[in-house]
This record gives C-alpha cells, structure tokens and sequence, in this order.
C-alpha cells in the first residue's frame, strides 16, 4: 500500500513538472513577443500591379452618385446636389427627362416606373402617380413655357417636387435653378436672388428681336382696328342724327 502511494506521490510530481516547464516556455515566447510589439503581422499574398484599362476603355461612371464634393462651393455647386437630391430621379441626372435611357440606369426592380405598384395607376403605400412624360429641364429648347428664372422659380417654388410640392426652402429653389442655368450657360456667377431673377432671360434673343419687328411690321391702309371701329361708330351716330334731323317735323 505504502509502494502504491508513493507511485502515485511520483507520477503528480512528474505531471506537475511538466506543466510547470510548458508553463515557463510559453511565458517566455509571450515576453519575447511583447518586447517585439506583438506577433509577426501576416504577409499580405502579392495580388500583382492593379488591372488597367485597355486603350480607350473609360471606367464605368455611376451616374447615380451624388455629384463631387467642392472646397468652396458656390450657388450653382449647392444647387447641384439639390437638383440630385430632389429632381434627378424623375428629370434625369443630366436634366434630360425619364427617358428609358435614364431609367435603364436604376435597378431593374425600379425601372418600371408607370406600372402598378410603382408610379402607375395604383402607387405603392404612400406612394405617387407620375404622369406619364416628365419633360427636360435643362439643355436646347427646354423650359419653352417660360421667358424668365423668375418664371421658372414662381412655378417650381409651389409645384415641385412632384411628390413633395413646395417643401424646399426659398434658397434651395435658387440654388437649383442657379445649377440649371449654369448648365445652360446662362449664369454668370453671380448669386440669384429674388431681385434679379428677371434679368436672367431663358431667351435672350427673342426678348431683342421681338420689338424690333413689331415696330417695323407694316399696317394695312394706315389704321389699325381699333381707329377704324372708332371712326366708324361716329359716322353712324352722324348720319343718325342728320336723319333725326330732318325728321324732326314730320
């Protein structure tokens, strides 16, 4: 009995050995690496030199991205990321309309915009019902129904958003008609404001020509409709009363 436990004093005292030797090499390994700042990060495999385009491929542009941020941006550069914000995703990103172009842009779940369920007859909760054609704002021929900014803020100011009308603030509206008329080479810099938006004329050569060919177009006879409705109603009333005149006896 006294054999079997001295056996058994010896195998814990070799097991205790052991743990104590495992113990003291790896807490010498872990010292190691904390003078060495931790263990060795590691290697990245080498993917090789980045993929480059072929001669004359152009990267992929997410027309969809809002437009770059600038150091100091402006009246227009505001204005930009507005019109992104609230009037890119039904006039384009170029101010070209919901052209099926522009819609191919969108995820295909979300290029459908007329059917039911998305802006069709039945808009999805909470939704909206676009009108079938949403007209370009920006580029030739555009905004026909206007003559000035002045117009053009009067009507978006209380009409657009189409879904929202009338929620932006009176420097938003100016700001994106600033990038409009930037985009038209029509701003010159200057800030917008209420006070000079009729001076930015959409059509600067109708508003000279005009006058000009009124003033030189020809009159038939030499009077106009009204002198001669005039003259008229007092040639009547003459001979009227010459003929009450004469009759006057009778």
């Amino acid at each position: 009995m006294v054999h079997d436990m001295l056996r058994r004093f010896a195998a814990f005292g070799a097991a205790l050995i052991m743990a104590g030797a495992l113990w003291l090499f790896l807490y010498g390994m872990t010292m190691a690496q904390i003078e060495r700042g931790g263990p060795a990060s590691t290697p990245t495999p080498d993917a090789g030199p980045p993929p480059t385009l072929a001669p004359g491929v152009m990267p992929t542009v997410d027309r969809l991205a809002p437009p770059p941020t600038v150091v100091s941006p402006n009246q227009a550069d505001e204005g930009a990321y507005l019109f992104w914000l609230h009037c890119m995703p039904c006039h384009g990103d170029q101010g070209q309309g919901l052209t099926d172009e522009f819609r191919a842009q969108y995820p295909h779940e979300d290029q459908n915009c007329w059917n039911s369920g998305c802006h069709g007859e039945r808009p999805y909760g909470q939704g909206f019902q676009l009108p079938t054609a949403v007209p370009a704002i920006i580029g030739d021929g555009t905004l026909q129904k206007f003559d000035t900014m002045d117009a053009v803020y009067r009507y978006a100011s209380v009409a657009m958003p189409y879904f929202y009308p009338g929620s932006l603030t009176q420097e938003e509206y100016l700001a994106i008609l600033a990038h409009i008329a930037r985009e038209d080479g029509l701003w010159d810099g200057s800030e917008l404001t209420n006070d000079n938006l009729t001076d930015l004329r959409l059509r600067p050569e109708a508003a000279v020509s005009s006058p000009t060919v009124a003033a030189d177009a020809p009159r038939a006879g030499g009077i106009d409709a009204a002198t001669f409705t005039i003259f008229g109603i007092i040639i009547v009333a003459l001979i009227g009363g010459v003929h009450l005149w004469r009759n006057r006896g009778r």
